[in-house]
């Protein structure tokens, strides 16, 4: 039996990518092989309905946003309950606080620990810190966290060039990401499409446009919406939804209130849960997700197991292993181009169906299906973390 720790710095009711794969990784391996705790900062009025969840004292650090600052060290009774769970094994989702006690703790117990690059933690500091900061100097921290780690994995091979350009030099494994909502043998898509339609207020007289994830410019979703007032000047009909929350949320709103465009366009908010996200999914035509910045969205890939293809931008390092018509769209970077790529696949609604069905063939994968290689490496590493032991002792 293998005891894991998944140490992030945000966990539910934030449901950001890493947060999620952190849950998944533990939800998966308690479920399918051993005990995993996923473990993050407690947030105020929220409670967990997922067991081995592990929460430690946080305070806010955004005046608007969810995240919060973790105080893992000092919150007593959080390290009494770590002190009684004999981890064969930690992993660490991110390089700050939670992956630094993670790393402290894999000292102390002489464990393992692995290290994930999910985020380009450059583009963040750019966006967040004042102008002047050091970011080399930031970064150069960064890259000594994974070069404490016992394995660096990657979500998508491609985010290692990124790692690379940090100055990390070691070994880099590739682990997937994965999704926990697909359309299930025998379901009943069309009751799904209902059910969606009525959380969306949408219905069938026109295509239907999603965007799910936080609502924040990094994300190019300035992209998206201009590329939906060229649409909406052409005379196009649409029903554009965008599900999630952010800091620009207040932003974007005020972008579409021209008028008719506002009717064709609605922030309907946070989704929470999954078999509703699941529903939302499969009403869609068209995912839309222009970002730049993600190195390996989850959204598209949930989009992907209800056959839902996404236009991405060309080069998106998320965009990796997606071919143009045949498991997504590919547009270029300008709003001109985004809005004349939409236009191009609705005028062939069977190949939008063919690149469906090319998503879900080449993008989808299940979390459960990556629990298992994620059990196999942990298995692996112990292993081969004892022999080093072993060899030093002798």
């Amino acid at each position: 039996m293998i005891i894991s720790g998944q140490f992030n710095d945000s966990l539910a009711p934030i449901m950001d990518g890493v947060a999620i794969t952190a849950q998944n990784y533990a939800f998966w391996l308690n479920k399918k092989y051993s005990p995993s705790f996923a473990i993050g900062p407690r947030v105020p009025g929220y409670r967990d309905s997922q067991e081995h969840i592990l929460r430690f004292a946080s305070l806010p650090i955004q005046r608007k946003g969810p995240y919060r600052l973790g105080l893992p060290r000092i919150d007593r009774s959080f390290n009494e309950r770590i002190e009684t769970i004999p981890f064969d094994i930690v992993h660490a989702h991110c390089p700050f606080v939670s992956g630094g006690y993670a790393l402290s703790l894999s000292k102390k117990r002489n464990i393992p620990m692995v290290a994930t690059f999910h985020s380009k933690y450059r583009d963040d500091f750019a966006r967040w810190l004042p102008l002047d900061t050091p970011l080399d100097q930031l970064i150069k921290l960064i890259v000594q966290f994974y070069d404490s780690a016992d394995a660096v994995w990657v979500p998508n091979e491609a985010i290692i060039d990124t790692l690379r350009s940090y100055g990390y030099k070691g070994p880099v494994d590739y682990v997937p990401n994965g999704s926990d909502i697909a359309v299930q043998e025998n379901e009943d898509r069309k009751e799904l499409i209902r059910s969606g339609r009525q959380l969306l207020r949408t219905d069938d007289s026109s295509p239907v446009f999603l965007y799910v994830g936080q609502h924040r410019w990094v994300k190019n979703i300035r992209r998206i919406i201009e590329a939906l007032k060229i649409l909406h000047d052409r005379g196009m009909d649409f029903q554009m939804r965008f599900v999630g929350n952010g800091s620009d949320l207040q932003e974007m709103e005020n972008l579409v209130r021209k008028p008719g465009l506002r009717e064709k366009v609605q922030f309907i908010g946070p989704v929470y849960d999954r078999k509703e996200l699941k529903a939302i999914y499969s009403t869609a035509d068209l995912f839309l997700f222009p970002s730049l910045y993600d190195n390996a969205s989850l959204a598209t890939r949930e989009a992907a197991g209800l056959s839902v293809p996404t236009v991405f931008i060309e080069g998106a390092t998320t965009a990796n292993g997606v071919v143009d018509k045949v498991n997504g769209f590919l547009s270029s970077d300008t709003s001109e181009a985004y809005a004349d790529k939409i236009t191009e696949i609705l005028a062939d609604r069977d190949l939008l169906r063919k690149t469906g069905e090319g998503a879900y063939r080449d993008l989808y994968r299940s979390w459960e299906s990556v629990a298992g290689i994620v059990f196999d490496k942990y298995n692996q590493l112990i292993e081969e973390y004892k022999f080093m032991k072993l060899k030093k002792i002798s």
